[in-house]
């Protein structure tokens, strides 16, 4: 993936969250305690170049609600 900002090439990273053995995730919700989360994966990329960094969605179709 190229740097939106200088066009040099990303190189893929680690985004931790700090909790032991817990990936990062993104997630969806409709209001409500017994609602189901959808949740989705995150893949991090770096810029070596500017250090811009750049979180992706590894599905986003997941965090469609019903």
């Amino acid at each position: 993936m190229e740097c939106a900002r200088c066009g040099t090439e990303m190189i893929t990273a680690q985004f931790l969250t700090g909790g032991i053995g817990s990936p990062p995730y993104l997630m969806s919700k409709r209001p409500g305690i017994f609602e189901p989360e959808h949740r989705c994966g995150v893949d991090c990329f770096v810029c070596p170049g500017c250090g811009a960094v750049e979180l992706q969605a590894q599905d986003v179709k997941k965090l469609l609600l019903d």
